[in-house]
């Protein structure tokens, strides 16, 4: 039977593409046509996964992260931003940052769904065509784990067991009709994810194609070997983990960025090729708005003093930058004002001025706009030490984080020293936290190395309980590390056309 492409589908064409080129800047637009007649070429799977690519584009996610968690502090130019939600742990069903994350989530696998339903029966022109085919389904294979990693990881109460529920199963084309989707355990939803990545990369072993002129862009067989590194340390297997970040590490061909291109990751997206970056969502000068630019999630001018910074850097994590380290000049921007009195200071808002300089954008792109980075290579380097202090090697582990330290500073580092497993859980959750301050890793990451590093959320007093800055709601301690609130909750507009769907326990 024909099917209709839904209000999901035609609801989310509309929005802005995230690309790198103009081929891949148009959106797939079905109107009134049935699949099977509207999707015809390699050109109709490439719009559609334009359109994925669009939809995961999304600020909300690394917003909240940097909100709910401990990422950022109020800025001098808060205008109420943040302040009755997530900033004091306020977390429902019909909060935005759940319903965002899923409901991007699912609209991206629907298009993607679409491509792997559809590749195999398109004729190809030639075999060069019939590769490009291929390598769409494998991109979309790659992007399907992906994405269905990201709910599990958000939604589940507990990643490493495996009878836990974590979100739908969206392997195949949901028609609009359909309201008996239930959510699968973590066990089926890990088995699939792993399946899928699987697949893309025997595809990518068959095929000899290029995709694009930057290999950052596309979900490439790199990108499926990361995934399953990350989806192996969600659940605790660090046997795997460990084998697919080394197969990363090893044989990508990519290296750590040193202090000479660091930055570059950040300010103007120009880093060499072959650099830290392993997949981005491409953004372009068109595609900059205050509503879809990531550096507009924090500031509504620029990220400089006289920007309107709403947010600012937090000060236990400005407290834990060292100078000598590109990651502060990463994050920090120069014209921060530094009260070394701050947690004295009557009027701490208008005196500790720290102010966010990583998603600054640049002149050829527009302010605030960035790209999307949303796998680098130094989160192998942490999977593998995380996965030396699960075998108990802790020197081991040490020495895989002096490659990264090392990388971070002009000059040669000490190789850390722990003196049992949780200093070392600590110390990976603490770099972790540095390294990918602002880019939406910090919930997870918390949820999952929180109880073994014995760390939770930390916020410098001056930013929840000071003059100018009073606001009991945001205590740490209103979030401990055994919160239900760790599992978002299903977003109420899922139990609007889902009749079956469970619900997490708190909400």
């Amino acid at each position: 039977m024909k099917k209709i492409i839904y209000s999901i589908i035609i609801a989310a064409s509309v929005a802005s593409a995230t690309s790198c080129s103009s081929d891949m800047l148009d959106t797939f637009t079905p109107g009134a046509l049935t699949e099977d007649v509207a999707i015809t070429t390699s050109d109709d799977l490439q719009l559609l996964m334009n359109s994925a690519l669009s939809v995961m584009s999304s600020r909300s996610e690394t917003v909240f992260n940097s909100v709910f968690t401990d990422e950022i502090g109020i800025g001098f130019q808060n205008g109420g931003q943040g302040l009755s939600g997530d900033w004091i742990f306020f977390m429902t069903p019909n909060a935005s940052a759940p319903a965002s994350i899923w409901v991007n989530s699912y609209s991206a696998l629907a298009y993607l769904n679409r491509i792997i339903a559809h590749a195999d029966n398109l004729t190809p022109t030639d075999d060069k065509n019939k590769q490009e085919i291929k390598r769409l389904k494998a991109e979309a294979l790659v992007l399907r784990a992906y994405l269905h990693l990201k709910v599990l990881s958000y939604f589940t109460t507990d990643m490493t067991d495996d009878s836990a529920l974590a979100g739908m199963k969206a392997d195949r084309i949901f028609i609009s009709t359909e309201t008996d989707n239930p959510r699968v355990t973590n066990g089926e939803m890990y088995s699939f994810i792993h399946s899928d990545l699987d697949q893309a990369i025997s595809i990518y072993d068959g095929i000899n194609v290029t995709a694009y002129s930057d290999p950052t862009v596309f979900a490439s067989k790199t990108l499926a070997e990361l995934v399953h590194a990350r989806a192996y340390a969600f659940k605790g297997d660090y046997n795997n983990a460990e084998k697919w970040a080394d197969e990363v590490i090893d044989n990508s061909g990519i290296e750590l960025a040193g202090t000479s291109d660091y930055t570059k990751i950040f300010f103007t997206d120009t880093e060499p090729a072959n650099t830290e970056v392993i997949f981005r969502l491409k953004r372009t000068q068109q595609q900059g708005s205050q509503s879809t630019n990531l550096g507009n999630g924090y500031a509504s001018g620029s990220s400089t003093i006289n920007g309107s910074p709403f947010y600012e850097i937090g000060r236990a994590l400005f407290n834990k930058l060292s100078t000598n380290d590109i990651r502060y000049t990463a994050i920090v921007h120069t014209s921060s004002i530094i009260d070394p009195n701050y947690a004295t200071s009557a009027d701490y808002r208008d005196t500790d001025k720290l102010i966010l300089g990583k998603h600054r954008g640049n002149a050829s792109r527009g302010v605030l706009n960035v790209d999307f980075k949303l796998a680098r290579l130094t989160e192998m380097y942490y999977i593998k030490a995380e996965a030396r202090v699960a075998a108990g090697d802790l020197a081991g582990a040490a020495t895989v984080l002096k490659k990264v330290l090392d990388k971070r500073y002009k000059t040669a580092q000490a190789t850390p020293s722990f003196t049992d497993a949780q200093a070392a859980w600590k110390y990976i959750l603490n770099e972790r936290r540095i390294e990918f301050a602002f880019e939406g890793y910090r919930f997870v990451d918390l949820k999952r190395l929180g109880k073994k590093a014995g760390e939770g959320i930390d916020r410098d007093p001056a930013d929840y309980s000071s003059s100018s800055a009073n606001y009991p709601g945001a205590n740490p301690s209103n979030l401990p590390l055994d919160s239900y609130k760790w599992a978002l909750p299903i977003p109420q507009v899922e139990f609007m056309a889902n009749k079956v769907i469970q619900q997490n326990p708190g909400y």
